[in-house]
């Protein structure tokens, strides 16, 4: 949830140089915290239902903001591709297809969506009328990567299984998700802000 309001308040300060497609991009990344907590507290599966889906919600806003992009689409594009891309997640997760490195069908729609997010970005910043600023999609990058890795060995019997240490695994792997949602909130947000500092230069 932090995450999701530091990048409200972000917004909130650079609005004028920051895509107003964005905007509902700090809310989504929030609803990560409740989405968590329904799990956690519950252990039940609806609460797990909720969780992946606030994943779901970031990731597939994160494809379909990417994709809006490639074709130089705006609002209502990114809503269409948004709500498609979620429940397809949705219905894909819900499936008993076996997920071995992920465990589960939801792990795998979450990690496909990312995926996607991840190459549609390759895609656009190969375009030079699209500079970023790389710093910001390197740590998110990094985050959710050693993410995947502290989560693989921190499940129930894995090596970093530990119930009586003070440092679980799965906490780390929550702080660091936040930390790659928030910079890819950032890697977003830096789109039009470089665009406008070459203008600056050019003028």
């Amino acid at each position: 949830m932090a995450a999701g309001l530091a990048a409200a308040v972000y917004i909130d300060r650079h609005w004028s140089s920051t895509s107003h497609l964005l905007a509902p991009f700090p809310a989504l990344i929030a609803l990560l915290g409740p989405g968590s907590m329904a799990m956690h507290a519950t252990q039940s599966s609806l609460g797990g239902r909720f969780d992946l889906g606030s994943m779901y919600l970031v990731a597939g806003f994160a494809a379909a903001y990417g994709i809006a992009r490639i074709f130089g689409r705006g609002l209502g594009t990114l809503a269409t591709l948004f709500v498609v891309l979620v429940v397809a997640a949705e219905i894909f997760g819900a499936s008993d297809i076996p997920a071995p490195l992920v465990d589960t069908a939801g792990n795998l729609a979450f990690a496909v969506l990312l995926l996607v997010a991840v190459l549609v970005e390759v895609v656009i910043q190969r375009r030079p009328e699209h500079p970023q600023s790389w710093r910001w999609a390197l740590v998110a990058l990094g985050a959710m990567v050693v993410a995947f890795v502290i989560w693989s060995l921190s499940h129930s019997g894995g090596p970093w299984c530990d119930p009586n240490s003070w440092l679980q695994g799965h906490a780390v792997w929550h702080l660091l998700c936040a930390l790659a949602a928030y910079a890819l909130f950032r890697f977003y947000a830096s789109e039009r802000a470089v665009v406008r500092e070459l203008h600056d230069l050019e003028s």
